[in-house]
């Protein structure tokens, strides 16, 4: 009778181990599909004066990771940034620990009198283990001018700075830019009389000395005429 119970204790024994042989790595992938985290890396682009361009800021791998290091969604196209303001390069996605590098910079363009940020950043995501059994990221950033100084967040500052346009300068002398339009410009005026003025004449005999010569021979007249009436009373009784 014990040898049967014991049988039968086995046999049941038996099927609980495969099973729970069976539940195992259905367990185990489970938490493997959890042993993961992400990062998002934001970036702003700051613009001394006034233009409505936007900016390209693009994001590569650094030098030494292999092409399997994980990649933001905007990898491909990078950022397009207008001035003061910022965008993200979202969902690193990593699954095992690790320092994972990149290098983020903005592209040079072409606008007349803009000034370009080149700026190139080293960014670092740190991947450790996290207390709850997953994974946890840690970001910072270094430039190529000082590769010691981690900085905390990624910027760009533009600088659009056009010439200021010189005003025109007043005409002082009107009369001048109107001769040059009507083709009177460099000729001779002809002068004009004043009203009421003796025309003048080509002679040089100053006009007092003129005068007193007409009231001169006025005067001559009337001595003659006067003479000639006396001469014909006294001549008038001898007859």
């Amino acid at each position: 009778m014990n040898q049967a119970i014991r049988k039968l204790s086995g046999l049941l024994v038996l099927p609980v181990l495969l099973a729970a042989l069976l539940f195992l790595p259905v367990r185990a992938n489970a938490e493997e599909v959890h042993y993961e985290c992400s990062a998002d890396l934001p970036v702003s682009v700051e613009l001394n004066g006034n233009h409505d361009e936007q900016f390209h800021v693009t994001i590569d791998l650094a030098e030494g990771m292999d092409e399997t290091t994980p990649l933001p969604d905007e990898a491909a196209d990078g950022l397009l940034i207008a001035g003061d303001a910022s965008d993200t390069f979202h969902n690193f996605h990593f699954t095992k620990p690790g320092d994972y590098s990149y290098v983020v910079k903005q592209e040079i363009g072409n606008t007349a009198y803009m000034s370009y940020d080149d700026t190139v950043y080293t960014v670092t995501i740190r991947v450790t283990n996290a207390d709850n059994g997953g994974l946890q990221s840690e970001i910072w950033a270094t430039t190529d001018d000082d590769p010691n100084t981690k900085v905390s967040k990624l910027a760009f500052l533009n600088t659009y700075a056009p010439p200021t346009p010189t005003p025109a300068p007043t005409d002082e002398h009107p009369d001048i830019a109107e001769g040059i339009a009507n083709g009177t410009w460099g000729s001779t005026p002809t002068p004009k009389p004043a009203t009421g003025a003796v025309p003048q004449t080509s002679d040089n005999l100053p006009l007092t000395a003129l005068i007193v010569v007409l009231v001169v021979a006025a005067a001559a007249v009337v001595v003659l005429v006067v003479l000639r009436k006396r001469n014909h009373k006294e001549e008038g009784p001898q007859q």
